[in-house]
């Protein structure tokens, strides 16, 4: 009992000691590199590569990340990222994700979005991240109104 307690003691001071308040949320720079993957009736698949900074002193292994996405409140479609993204501490970092659009509700619900220049577009899901052999998965959280040319003329292809 006294080893296993002394080979624990370690990893719980580690764990109590990391101050979770702060930590800071990666600030979104920009999208790069959109191009389309695969187009279906039902579903296209388009490629992206998102472009964050980490503003925190540590870095991580992001190894997976998922979730919604919504343009002007209406649901567009699915997000995932392809591989695992090393991100060091205070450095810009490019996430290559994958987004999954529903081509029927894209069509019924988004034919005034795409007269817009710019859009209310808002991300929610969940990342999972690694560090020193501990994962954490970490709620998702953007809103901001970005311009939709890019997307647009990767659609109207």
């Amino acid at each position: 009992m006294k080893k296993i307690l002394l080979m624990l003691a370690p990893a719980i001071i580690l764990l109590v000691s990391c101050k979770s308040e702060n930590i800071k949320e990666p600030e979104y720079r920009e999208i790069r590199n959109v191009h389309l993957m695969d187009v279906g009736i039902l579903q296209t698949t388009a490629g992206l590569d998102l472009v964050y900074y980490n503003p925190n002193n540590f870095g991580v292994q992001l190894s997976d990340a998922r979730g919604d996405v919504y343009i002007d409140d209406m649901y567009f479609g699915r997000f995932s990222i392809q591989d695992k993204v090393s991100v060091r501490k205070h450095d810009e970092f490019i996430v290559p994700a994958v987004i999954k659009m529903d081509n029927i509700g894209a069509i019924k619900n988004h034919r005034d979005i795409w007269k817009k220049k710019t859009a209310l577009i808002r991300i929610e899901g969940f990342a999972t991240v690694r560090k020193a052999g501990f994962n954490k998965q970490v709620p998702i959280k953007y809103e901001g109104t970005q311009n939709i040319e890019r997307l647009r003329s990767i659609v109207a292809n």
